[in-house]
Parts: structure tokens; C-alpha cells; sequence
């Protein structure tokens, strides 16, 4: 998020090359954690029913957790005595910024709750297919 704000000050065209940065980190980094999630979890788990639903249920509990907390303190910039929360302040200073850079960090959160919740589930289906 702080990453998206910084680059909401950006001229255009660097706006356009750190977008394009942004959704190739971003790809990286969704791309990357299934095989370090994987090695994690045949290293510890050893993909046993009881560790595999334990590990979905507490990554459900932190995404939960996590957007309970951002909805109950949301993100506010403080100009003086007025505060405004973000997305309202982003989208009053350019609304096509704010959609633009929205769908990396869209796109990093469905990441996230796939790979804490759904995929350690898929490999142990796909284990006992074999």
C-alpha cells in the first residue's frame, strides 16, 4: 500500500513504467510463492490432513483479522486538524490513478488469500491422486 501511495505522486509517465514494475513484481512474487509454500509445507507438514486444514483455517483467520483491523482503523491522511481516509484523498486527486493502481494490489491480495488458504489444500488432493 505505501508502494501504491508513492507512486500515486508520480507524473504520468513514470506512473506507466512503475505500473509496468509494479505488475511484474507483483507476477513475481505471486508466481514464486507457490514453490517456497510448497517447499515449506512438504519440509514441515509432510502434508498430513490435520496440518493442511490447521494451515487453512489460520490464514483464513489472518485475512480476516487483517481486513477486520484495516475496516475498523481505516488508512487516513492528516492535513492539520482534517483527517481523510485514502482511497477518498486518492480519488478526489485523480480517479484513474487510483483505478490503475488498484488492480496490482487487487491482484497481490488474491494472491495471498489463494496461496494461505487454497492451495495447500489443491496439493494435497493432487498427492493423493498420485
Amino acid at each position: 500500500m505505501v508502494l501504491m501511495l508513492w507512486m500515486f505522486s508520480l507524473s504520468w509517465i513514470w506512473l506507466i513504467l512503475g505500473y509496468t514494475f509494479l505488475i511484474g513484481l507483483i507476477s513475481f512474487l505471486v508466481n514464486s510463492l507457490p514453490a517456497i509454500i510448497n517447499i515449506l509445507i512438504l519440509k514441515f507438514y509432510r502434508l498430513n490432513w490435520f496440518s493442511i486444514v490447521v494451515h487453512s483455517i489460520a490464514g483464513l483467520l489472518g485475512i480476516a483479522y487483517f481486513y477486520y483491523l484495516i475496516y475498523q482503523n481505516p488508512p487516513e491522511m492528516v492535513s492539520g486538524n482534517e483527517s481523510t481516509p485514502i482511497l477518498k484523498a486518492l480519488w478526489n486527486q485523480s480517479w484513474l490513478k487510483t483505478i490503475l493502481l488498484m488492480f496490482p494490489f487487487l491482484g497481490l491480495q488474491l494472491g495471498i488469500i489463494y496461496q494461505g488458504i487454497f492451495s495447500p489444500i489443491s496439493m494435497k488432493l493432487e498427492e493423493n491422486e498420485y
